[in-house]
Parts: structure tokens; sequence; C-alpha cells
């Protein structure tokens, strides 16, 4: 009973809603993305295959932080884990922008991931805590999307035509401190589910929880590949930059949508449908982006596009959450998320040097083949270890 009582204190109003700031905090830069690798070669001089690798030198230093969460996140108190990292995702956004320098701009960029990683961490293992995880992540995506869509449409217009690049990153680091206050409402430590079996080790197969963490990267590698250079895409066609701007704010609303959804659906039809709808819906998206000539074609499949991410990685962390038997390896969905966005945009940049950018849309639809299949296989992993585990213990 206290267990339960404890568990359920993660549910309070105050906390969810601090987790889910803080986690749109860490997502920021994600949801900026297009306009960040735009600005960046418009007001540097920068090639496609220099951008690509601005998004990779950031996530290279999410990732690589997001994965000592796994030996921190239980033990530290979360409150100042949250305001160290934002100091740190700050001060390498400083650094990003106020020096002409490339290496100075990957240095800067890749601090900032270190920073936006321990903050996400934090928000997502939160999360993992409550009693229904998949409404939750659904809201948390809504409001992750939400903040990018309101920086895409002012930044754009109000931002960079007066400061440039210099000044986009100056909005970021103004967003952070602003919202920073947030940490104040969370608590110093999660729920530990761990902790119930403190007294025996966990007995279980992660198997299944290895391979949705592996479908996980996968699925997000392929979405960061095209989102990163949609803006790019439309900008080869011709159109013009403020419709452009302004669609990449609604496909953004799109993704919201798509993470509304899941936070409406929860657990009720489980995580395996929702995850194949994602597929599908991100598939049917990118063949409409081959023929994205026309603005309305384009527009279309980069809103389709979106929705996918916002329903999908809802239920691909919330499936890492359900087949996590002891509490800590929810915090891997976090690097996992990281090894995808880093390889997306560095693979997407080297294979649109020169040749157009229908390489990436193709690596795109095979790295998400390849996540469904894996998402399925680790759900029938865990069906049958659950169909076993009776004859099991009656052996026994």
């Amino acid at each position: 009973m206290s267990e339960s009582i404890q568990k359920n204190k993660m549910d309070a109003g105050t906390i969810v809603a601090a987790a889910v700031i803080i986690s749109a905090i860490g997502a920021l830069f994600y949801n900026v993305l297009p306009m960040y690798l735009g600005a960046a070669q418009d007001h540097r001089g920068l090639g496609n295959e220099q951008i690509g690798f601005i998004g990779t030198s950031f996530f290279l230093g999410f990732t690589l932080a997001s994965s000592s969460a796994f030996f921190w996140i239980r033990r530290i108190d979360w409150r100042v884990v949250s305001y160290l990292a934002i100091a740190v995702a700050a001060l390498g956004l400083l650094i990003a922008g106020g020096s002409g320098g490339y290496v100075n701009l990957l240095v800067g960029v890749f601090v900032a991931g270190c920073g936006c990683a321990s903050i996400y961490s934090v928000g997502t293992t939160l999360i993992s805590d409550t009693s229904n995880a998949a409404r939750w992540y659904g809201a948390k995506i809504t409001a992750e999307a939400a903040l990018g869509v309101i920086l895409l449409v002012v930044a754009p217009t109000l931002i960079l035509p007066r400061w440039g690049f210099a000044g986009l990153n100056g909005t970021l680091i103004v967003t952070i401190i602003v919202l920073a206050p947030v940490v104040l409402f969370l608590p110093p430590q999660g729920s530990r589910r761990q902790e119930k079996d403190a007294v025996r080790p966990v007995e279980g197969n992660t198997g299944p929880v290895s391979f949705a963490l592996l479908a996980c990267v996968l699925f997000i590698c392929g979405q960061t590949a095209i989102w990163g250079f949609v803006e790019r895409i439309g900008n080869s066609a011709g159109f013009n930059p403020a419709l452009v701007g302004a669609l990449l704010g609604v496909s953004l609303a799109f993704a919201g949508t798509g993470a509304l959804l899941a936070a409406w659906l929860g657990d009720r039809v489980g995580c395996l449908k929702p995850l194949i709808w994602a597929h599908l819906c991100f598939f049917t998206g990118v063949a409409v982006l081959f023929r994205g000539s026309v603005f309305e074609m384009y527009a279309v499949a980069t809103c389709l596009i979106m929705f996918s991410v916002g329903l999908g990685i809802a239920y691909a962390v919330s499936t890492i959450a359900e087949l996590d038997d002891d509490g800590r390896y929810v915090v891997l969905s976090v690097p996992a998320l990281g090894v995808g966005v880093m390889i997306g945009p560095g693979a997407a940049g080297m294979l649109a040097s020169g040749t157009g950018y229908s390489p990436v849309l193709v690596f795109g639809l095979a790295t998400l083949s390849a996540s469904l299949l894996i998402f399925v296989l680790a759900h029938r992993g865990r069906r049958a270890e659950s169909t076993q585990l009776p004859r099991n213990a009656s052996e026994d």
C-alpha cells in the first residue's frame, strides 16, 4: 500500500507539469533544428555537410550525457541536476552564437547538448514513474512541439532578419532561463521502482527492452534525417522562405496533434498499434514528399511526417517503460533518441551532398522500416515471456 501511495505522488499536477516543461527545455534544440541549421548556413556560409555535423555535434553531447544518467538518475537530487544542466545548456548556446569560427560553433552546440540531455533525462524518467506514462509522454511531446512552434513563427520574422544567427542563439538562451524556475516544483527523486525488488536481483529477459531501444534509435534517426533537411528541401524547390518557416511551425503543431492523440489514448490500445499507425503515416508522408516540387504536396508531406513523430515517440518511449522491469532502463531511451538524432543529420548531409535530397528520403524509409520490424519483435518477445512464466513458476 505504501509503495502504491508513494508512486502515485508522481501523478501530482505540479510535478507532472514541471516534468513536461523541463522536457520542453531539453527538446528545444531538436524542435528548432531545421531553422537553426538553415540560419547557420545562411548567416555563416556553411555547406550541407557542415550544417549536418552541427546537429551531429549537439546530439553527440546529448548522447554522452544522457548515457551517464543510467548511473546517476536515481541517486542525485533532480533539482540540483536540472539547474546545473540549464546553466550548461545556456553556456553552450552562448559559445555557439558568439563566435564566427566553425569549430567553436561545434564545441558550443556539443556543450549545449550535454546540458539539454541531462534536463531531458530527468523529465523522461519522472514521467515513467507516473501511473499512465503513455498519456503524460503524449502531453510532454505536445508541450515540446508547442514551444518549438512559437519559436519557429517568431524567429524568422522578428529575430533572424535583425540579429541573425547570434540572435537566434540568444533567443534560445532567454527561453531556457525564463522557464528555469519550474525546476522548483520537481521532486528530489522519483518513486524508484527498482527498490521494491532490492532484496533480490530483477530476474527478466532484457532482450525485449534492448530491441525496443534499438528500434527507438532507428525511428528517430530516419525522422531526424528528413526533419533536419526539410527546410533545405523547400529552399531547393524555390519556395518562399517565410512560407516555409510558417509551414515548419504548422508541422510542429501536427507533431503536437500526434502527441495529443497519444495523451488521449493513453494505454487503452496498448503501444504496438499506435506505433504501427505512426510508421504508416510516416511512409505516406515520405511518398508524398517525393512529389514535393508542388508546395501543397510539400506541406502535406511535412505535416504527415511530423504527426508521425509526435505519435510515434510517445509510444516508443512508453514501450521501453513498459518493458523495463526495474525502472532504470527507461532513461536509456534518452541516449537512444540522442544516438538516432546524432546519426540522422550527419547521414542526411552526406547523402544530400551534390545529389539532391531523394537519397535522404530513401534513408528515412529504410530506417523506419527496420524500426517497425524491431518494435514488433520486441512486443512478441515480451508476449512469449509472459506465456512462459506461469509454466516455469509451476515447475519450480
